[in-house]
């Protein structure tokens, strides 16, 4: 059973992309890039969750460069074609944490990404920059539009079972995003506590705390903690984004 999908990744790219599912659960996505003058295709991802039954980090996500065996990446198909002409296929694999896509930080980024001149048969060689940045780019998409599909509770079932884990990974996935909500609100309350904490040092400093001529007014106490303070301010506000994007989500 197969099924098409459009979708548009952060930084505005428009990919077309038909899914298959595998007899483990697993999702194969074949993508095409969607330009004015018609489509480029791109190639094949599998998604499906971590591959590890007791993973060190529960709720991530494996994607798979390229179609077929998922332990031997010059048996794979369709590679996908993101890359320079130097090394044009992205190949291996890579696992990722959906919880880091943040309203701050709406793109994961693919540590050590590697590349090769050939799909398959030749030795993989670090990535360009901007390789990895597209990579990233529509990676991050394909993950969310895996997250959405209405049966992952049953295809993920079904994955923990073929490699027997006791946790399928969206039970893995509701406990890791439960547990950054609690520690992101940990952290916003111990922000407000250190900001109320310079602001009364602040405010009980004399009103000349100027203790040599050669003080200048920003190298003032006052003036330092203020800075403190609007630091973590913008810190406070940031993380508190990132919250109510996490509990939306």
């Amino acid at each position: 059973m197969t099924a098409q999908t459009t979708f548009t990744t952060v930084t505005g790219a428009t990919y077309s992309a038909e899914s298959s599912i595998g007899e483990n659960g697993e999702v194969t996505y074949a993508v095409k890039r969607i330009v004015q003058e018609g489509v480029i295709p791109v190639g094949s991802f599998v998604i499906h969750p971590d591959y590890n039954a007791e993973p060190a980090l529960p709720g991530l996500v494996n994607v798979q460069f390229g179609a077929g065996s998922a332990e031997d990446r010059h048996q794979r198909t369709d590679v996908p074609a993101l890359g320079s002409a130097s090394a044009p296929f992205v190949v291996g694999h890579k696992k990722v944490n959906p919880l880091d896509i943040t309203a701050t930080s709406p793109v994961i980024w693919l540590h050590n990404l590697a590349g090769a001149q050939c799909a398959t048969g030749v030795g993989a060689v670090e990535v360009s920059g901007r390789t990895a940045m597209r990579t990233a780019d529509l990676v991050t998409a394909l993950v969310v539009e895996w997250m959405k599909r209405d049966d992952l509770t049953e295809l993920t079932a079904k994955y923990a079972e073929f490699i027997k884990s006791e946790t399928p990974w969206t039970e893995q996935h509701s406990k890791a995003k439960a547990d950054k909500i609690d520690k992101l609100k940990l952290d916003i309350m111990s922000i407000g506590e250190r900001i109320a904490d310079l602001t009364k040092e602040r405010d009980e400093l004399p009103e000349n705390g100027m203790t040599s001529p050669d003080v200048t007014p920003d190298m003032a106490p006052a003036a330092q903690l203020t800075g403190a303070i609007t630091v973590l301010n913008l810190k406070r506000a940031d993380l508190s984004t990132e919250l109510a994007t996490l509990i939306k989500a």
